[in-house]
């Protein structure tokens, strides 16, 4: 997907995003001259790399879910794209203390919905989410292990794993129980997002 394919279909899919779309791009753009949020080599294609690529994720979001937390949110992707989309709350943890004060910046810059908290998020205070994200953060199984705490039956994870979602589907169905599944991302014909809803570990299950 190009940039000028990526802006178009922004604009077909969310409209009334655009503004915000473009005022986070700069944000992004000119911090990254600060602070290494995103490789210098992507700023060109933040449209497509960045915003469209956490932008997708809102087509594969259940139709009842009113909380989204995104782990290890970094630069704001795919945490602050959700935020200015998903209609419900939305919680980004961020470890990183520059990084956590850069995206309370952005939060209030938008005016968007949405808390961060800076934080591991193993030592997160225990709660559910219906959706659960994260781009680019350990692999799928840490993922599972890491937010046991936050989970309910209910939950749905979207996670963006490039071309490594179906070797991963593989490799985590030998400890977990779940529906596990993988969509082809609209950015990149090599790049996946793995969904999973009802996770549980084997042996849970089995009790």
């Amino acid at each position: 997907m190009t940039e000028n394919q990526a802006r178009a279909w922004a604009s077909e899919h969310f409209p009334v995003a655009v503004d915000r779309f473009d005022r986070f791009a700069t944000i992004v753009t000119r911090e990254t001259e600060r602070q290494n949020l995103i490789s210098p080599s992507t700023i060109p294609l933040i449209w497509s790399r960045h915003i469209v690529d956490s932008a997708q994720l809102l087509s594969f979001v259940p139709a009842s879910a009113t909380t989204w937390l995104d782990i290890g949110t970094g630069a704001g992707f795919p945490g602050i794209v959700a935020a200015i989309l998903f209609d419900g709350h939305v919680t980004m943890v961020e470890p990183r203390a520059k990084r956590a004060t850069f995206l309370r910046e952005v939060v209030a810059a938008l005016d968007i919905d949405a808390t961060v908290i800076q934080s591991r998020v193993e030592t997160t205070t225990p709660t559910t989410a219906d959706i659960i994200s994260a781009r680019a953060v350990a692999t799928v199984d840490a993922l599972l292990t890491m937010t046991t705490h936050l989970r309910g039956a209910l939950t749905t994870y979207l996670l963006p794993r490039g071309r490594t979602g179906q070797d991963e589907i593989v490799k985590v169905r030998a400890g977990w129980h779940g529906t596990f599944h993988v969509e082809q991302s609209i950015t990149d014909p090599a790049s996946t997002i793995l969904i999973a809803t009802g996770v549980r570990t084997r042996c849970s299950a089995s009790r």
